[in-house]
Order: C-alpha cells, then sequence, then structure tokens
C-alpha cells in the first residue's frame, strides 16, 4: 500500500468515486483542489485537503510532498500541463503515475482537439520512466443527467451514432482503486466498458423515461445543434455538439477483457443506475 496518494481531479465526476473506494480501502489520500470548501462538503475529514491549482508548478510540488503516488483526472484544458507538472516534480522518484485519458484515441482521430490532447498527455506519462497505469473508460451513465434541463431533455443525434457501453461511476471508482493495491496494472492501457451497448440518443431516452418520465425528450440533428448552440451563444452545448459529432466516426477502441479480468467486470446496469442514488450536478466526466 502506498504512504499517501495525491488525487488531482478528486472532485469531478470519475474521481470522487475514486477517492471515495481508495480512502474506504485504507490508503491515505490527499487532494489538490481549486476550492477546500467544495472538497470538505463531498469528502469531510476522509481526505487531506490541499488547495492549489494543478497548473501552477509550485502548488503542484506542496501537494505532492510525502506521496508515493498520484491519480490524475483532468480535463483536456489542464491534463497536459498538469501532468507534466507531475512528472518534472516527481524527479523519478514516484511509484506510480495513474492517468484517466479515453477509449477513442487513435492517430487518425487526433484532427479533434480533445484526442490529442490525450494523446500527447498519455505519451508523457509513457516517456516519463515513472510506474504508470493508463485507465481507458468509455462513457459513464451519469452524463446522462447534462442532457435534462427541468422538464425537457435535450439530446444531439450523430449521423451515425455508434452502441457504447456505458459504465457506472462508482465500478469505475471500484476498478481503479483496487489498481492501487497491486502492480498489475504496471505500464498497461485498461479499457473500462459497461456491460451493455446502446447508443447515446437511445441512453437519453430510457433515462428520461425512468428517471424524469414527465420530461419531453427533444433530438436535434448535429447541425440543428450548432446553430442553436450559435443563436444562444451556449459554449456548453457547442461543445457537447462537436463531442457527439466525433463519436460518429471515432467510435470505441480497445478491448476490455484485461481490466475486467484484473479487477472485475463494471456489473451495474443501466437500469440498475436508474434505481441507484444519483449525483444530480452533471457535468463532464473528463
Amino acid at each position: 500500500m502506498f504512504n499517501r496518494i495525491l488525487a488531482i481531479g478528486a472532485t469531478g465526476m470519475l474521481g470522487r468515486p475514486v477517492v471515495n473506494h481508495l480512502t474506504e480501502g485504507g490508503h491515505t489520500v490527499r487532494i489538490l483542489t481549486r476550492s477546500a470548501d467544495k472538497a470538505r462538503k463531498m469528502f469531510g475529514d476522509a481526505v487531506e485537503i490541499h488547495e492549489g491549482s494543478a497548473t501552477n508548478i509550485h502548488d503542484v510540488r506542496s501537494a505532492m510532498a510525502g506521496c508515493e503516488a498520484v491519480h490524475i483526472n483532468l480535463t483536456p484544458a489542464t491534463e497536459y500541463t498538469a501532468t507534466s507538472h507531475v512528472i518534472e516534480m516527481a524527479q523519478g522518484r514516484l511509484k506510480r503515475i495513474g492517468y484517466v485519458s479515453a477509449t477513442t484515441l487513435s492517430e487518425e482521430n487526433r484532427w479533434f482537439d480533445r484526442a490529442d490532447v490525450k494523446m500527447r498527455t498519455e505519451e508523457l506519462v509513457r516517456d516519463s520512466g515513472l510506474p504508470y497505469a493508463i485507465f481507458c473508460p468509455t462513457w459513464v451513465m451519469e452524463t446522462l443527467q447534462n442532457f435534462v434541463r427541468g422538464s425537457r431533455a435535450f439530446v444531439v443525434d450523430g449521423r451515425n451514432p455508434p452502441a457504447l457501453h456505458f459504465f457506472a461511476a462508482a465500478d469505475f471508482g471500484r476498478m481503479v482503486a483496487a489498481s492501487y493495491n497491486d502492480d498489475r496494472a504496471l505500464g498497461k492501457r485498461l479499457y473500462i466498458y459497461g456491460p451493455e451497448a446502446i447508443t447515446l440518443p437511445d441512453a437519453v431516452d430510457r433515462f428520461a423515461a425512468a428517471c424524469y418520465p414527465e420530461a419531453r425528450v427533444f433530438h436535434l440533428k448535429v447541425w440543428q445543434a450548432r446553430l442553436v448552440a450559435k443563436l444562444i451563444r451556449n459554449a456548453e452545448l457547442a461543445e457537447v455538439t462537436e463531442l457527439i459529432a466525433y463519436l460518429d466516426t471515432a467510435g470505441e477502441h480497445g478491448e476490455p477483457a484485461l481490466a475486467n479480468e484484473l479487477y472485475g467486470a463494471p456489473a451495474i446496469t443501466l437500469d440498475e443506475w436508474f434505481e441507484m442514488e444519483r449525483d444530480l450536478q452533471g457535468g463532464f466526466a473528463h
């Protein structure tokens, strides 16, 4: 067991369940966060809290003091810079870097900025000379909350929506936390896929029917969503629209068999997740 694990991006959709499972498993966890108050409300006294920015190398250095492992789960806006700071401050002495990437990455998909950032960050991790594990999750069920706005649900239908193996954040947290208990994940890319494949539009329809039966679901084509985002100047809708357009061509890559064998396959189905207590915050997974 590591002396102390630093979690960067701990309060996010995929960061929080990892931290919860780590602390429940007896690990000492420190989190680097821009809002100590938010982290305190979320984790109480179960973690050590270091307030600062992951893109500030001095904050990263002080947060890493006394930590033997670092878990990174950030958005493309910050992850490359933060990871480079971690590697520089590790000075070859860190015992583990865990990095959350994605399933859609390939050379032909580097035209998409999110994919390029994640591929460059993976390259940093692999070339660091430090022990590492890379986690490649597909779509997490908790993102479905993003598509509900009051009495309405909106989803952008791609031209050819791929089937996605939605997984629950709780399953992801369990698997990733377990990887810090041994060395079996070292040097590997572990793909995290849920138990059933379903397109995003179908998943939103099922989610709304089960959890928001009074909501009316609106399906927008990509060109319609782009137009609406431009007219109402909604940056979030614009970003989601481009992500869904990218998924049309990217789909899922990789094979989850190794991750399932090592740490137990995600078992929570969509229907089971609908019945669980859910985080209503929404937002992007990473």
